[in-house]
């Protein structure tokens, strides 16, 4: 497989793209420099590919009389060496050094020529032991190398496994789904990062290691698939089918993304919106597959009434809510417009909190938010909005959905829309923005889509975003909406389950008819596994 690793971790790293950049023509040659010293150690991509580092090796063209080319780059990653070692009088006591604590910190054993390494064996105490963790390292610990063909039938999930998020579920929701079709599964923790909860256990049981089954499929983005393959190299993905089941919420596919359909067998998507944006440049087999979406345990209270009083809300009211996550991006949720929406249809003087609320839960920011923080200005000077702002469990956050009448979502763009999916099985009505992911499954009597123009993605509003469009809901239509449903919520007991309006059919959303779905495509795969080519 010819990767271009190099190009890979510039993308994950900003901070390296904006370092390098600024160095002019000399950027190739420090990079190259960062790779084989700080890179070697930071991605396991690296440090286990041996053929990698010896083609930037080869594709360094520039020579120094006298070093050999790892040594020259060890000489531009390093400011603290060019100035212990003036070049060219320290030539020969840079080598010194180069052989000795350069070896020992650096690890270049396997890139030594045999002279250069019969010089090395043959240094004088301490030298001799303290360099033996280098020159006989143990061999790294073994991992399976046998083929696709011979491997057992199963998944390895792969993904946010404890995360507190709605790609965290995405991954759990597989792993239901799986074990509701009787396909052997594990899932692999991939952590998300610090900014990320990471205490929801209900799947830990299925969490492990290892991965030795026959297929991967990576519940992550594009960009964090490829993260994972360059923290923690090859391995995994060495004799497995792999399979990207990747989200994406605007129009079309991101050009840095591209590169990922390298990593993969095969590409999943859960929404039509997703195929479409990735259709045109994708490589690989594509295949849509919605996700599953299950309630599962609803905290329980004696009443509705006391499900409100436990969150502090208005027990006459007929109320609204929206909940979304800070340390995601809030313009694509677009909270903002739920709250004018909201003013718009039942101004202050005219509607008390007795008679309408709306209700906003999102994960407490770690870092201040300009725009929350004005969103909370309003709120507080309107007791008819309430704000939660704190992480509830699961149970707990679908009582909150349950304790209200109507949930809305006014976002820019959605790869998915899993908490419309929620407020639907809850039998809550939903007024949502009628683009992007969540169309699929959010239509009339059940939904109502709200109008919308296409806007160009201001550059700082969202990321992979350049030349993209995304929705701006037509805040009056959402109000008139809102309205509507309010006035015939006041003379019906639940719009939703009341009057002639059978309850939805939600079995779209059952683990075992998405399992069922999965399992399918994995034995069309698996009935070929003696002809079938896997890229790694």
């Amino acid at each position: 497989m010819n990767f271009d690793l190099s190009r890979l971790i510039l993308t994950l790293r900003p901070d390296l793209q904006k370092r390098f950049s600024l160095l002019g023509n000399e950027a190739y040659d420090a990079y190259c420099a960062w790779l084989i010293t700080t890179g070697k150690k930071e991605y396991q991509a690296i440090s286990g590919d041996i053929r990698f580092i010896q083609s930037l090796l080869t594709s360094y063209g520039r020579g120094t009389p006298g070093l050999t080319r790892v040594q020259q780059l060890t000489l531009i990653a390093r400011p603290d060496v060019q100035e212990a070692f003036q070049m060219p009088e320290g030539t020969l006591a840079f080598k010194d050094w180069f052989y000795t604590y350069g070896l020992e910190e650096h690890d270049y054993w396997d890139f030594l020529s045999l002279e250069e390494k019969a010089y090395v064996l043959g240094l004088p105490e301490p030298w001799a032991t303290r360099l033996k963790t280098v020159t006989h390292r143990a061999q790294p610990p073994a991992f399976s190398r046998a083929p696709f063909k011979k491997r057992g039938y199963g998944v390895n999930l792969i993904g946010y496994a404890f995360g507190r998020l709605g790609i965290g579920e995405d991954l759990r929701m597989a792993g239901k789904a799986l074990l509701q079709a009787q396909v052997p599964m594990t899932m692999l923790d991939f952590p998300p990062g610090d900014n990320v909860d990471t205490n929801e256990r209900s799947m830990a049981r299925h969490v492990s290691d290892t991965g030795e089954f026959a297929f991967n499929i990576f519940c992550l983005t594009a960009e964090e698939t490829g993260r994972f393959y360059a923290e923690r190299g090859q391995s995994q993905f060495l004799g497995r089918y792999n399979i990207g089941y990747w989200p994406w919420e605007l129009g079309a596919w991101p050009k840095e993304w591209e590169m990922m359909l390298e990593l993969v067998d095969e590409v999943w998507v859960s929404t039509q919106h997703t195929y479409d944006a990735l259709k045109p440049v994708c490589t690989k087999p594509l295949q849509l597959m919605p996700m599953a979406v299950e309630l599962g345990v609803v905290k329980k209270f004696r009443s509705r009434n006391k499900a409100r009083e436990s969150f502090k809300l208005n027990t006459s009211a007929k109320l609204f809510c929206f909940a979304f996550d800070l340390n995601s991006y809030i313009e694509r949720k677009n909270p903002m417009a739920c709250v004018e929406a909201f003013l718009k249809a039942f101004p202050k003087a005219d509607y008390k909190a007795a008679q309408v609320g709306l209700v906003v839960k999102v994960q407490k920011p770690r870092a201040y938010n300009e725009a929350w923080s004005e969103l909370k200005k309003i709120a507080r000077s309107d007791r008819r909005i309430r704000i939660i702002e704190q992480t509830l469990d699961r149970p707990a956050l679908l009582a909150l959905y349950g304790a209200c009448d109507c949930y809305v979502s006014l976002h820019r763009a959605e790869g998915f829309g899993r908490g419309m999916a929620e407020a639907l099985q809850l039998g809550l009505h939903v007024i949502c923005t009628g683009y992007s992911g969540n169309v699929d499954f959010c239509q009339p009597p059940y939904a109502d889509l709200v109008k919308y123009r296409l806007v160009r993605v201001k550059k700082s509003q969202y990321p992979r975003a350049s030349g993209q469009v995304w929705a701006e809901p037509n805040v009056r239509h959402a109000a008139q909406l809102m309205r509507e449903f309010y006035e015939n919520a006041c003379t019906q007991t639940n719009l939703s389950l009341g009057g002639a309006l059978a309850p939805m059919d939600c079995s779209i959303f059952a683990p075992e008819v998405v399992g069922d779905r999965y399992k399918k495509r994995l034995k069309e795969i698996w009935s070929k596994r003696s002809v079938t080519r896997c890229i790694f």
